[in-house]
């Protein structure tokens, strides 16, 4: 059901991803997730749960690889576009922000994004001491690649989604560039 529930999100949009037309896809009835969820709200709560859910274990599973930084950067980068170059993400995207201004669920979604982030914080601390040694981390160092990866990640997502998005290459080769320059200034 939370797939039936992504995959019309991707394919309608959100708002159009009504309870009927997602119930259809799961092979359902529309009882059955009320059952199960009660709500259409609650059942895409679930979804970003599962979204949250899928990037926490992403990150406590990872492993770091490679000899130098740029090669332990580039594997992190793995890790990050693991997660946030699916398609999947967009539709997470979409209930987060859709039920973050709902008054039925802003408060839970809200509280379960605070949780994760902080959660996300430690795992990637973590995966940040597998490739950059000690003595050469700095003040918000981790926090700061962290966000230029993801970031790239994301918009990245977001362009290919659009109808005159961009080629894949050219994509790769701005996430190559990002690493070079973020291995350049942790060498430096």
């Amino acid at each position: 059901m939370l797939a039936a529930a992504v995959e019309t999100i991707l394919e309608e949009g959100f708002y159009r991803a009504s309870s009927n037309r997602i119930a259809q896809r799961a092979g359902v009835t529309w009882g059955v997730i009320q059952y199960h969820f009660g709500t259409r709200e609650q059942l895409l709560l679930a979804v970003a749960h599962n979204g949250a859910e899928d990037l926490l274990n992403r990150l406590r599973t990872a492993r770091i690889h490679g000899e130098t930084i740029e090669e332990r950067l580039e594997s992190l980068a793995d890790v990050i576009w693991a997660h946030y170059r699916r398609p999947q993400f967009l539709a997470y995207v979409q209930v987060l922000l859709n039920l973050s201004k709902d008054p039925r669920t802003s408060a839970d979604t809200v509280e379960s994004l605070a949780e994760s982030e902080r959660v996300v914080g430690g795992l990637w601390q973590d995966l940040i001491d597998q490739v950059i040694p000690a003595e050469q981390q700095r003040p918000r160092l981790g926090t700061v690649i962290f966000e230029l990866i993801r970031g790239l990640a994301i918009g990245q997502s977001l362009m290919e989604a659009l109808p005159y998005s961009t080629p894949r290459r050219a994509d790769d080769e701005t996430r190559h560039a990002l690493v070079q320059a973020l291995a350049l200034y942790v060498n430096r």
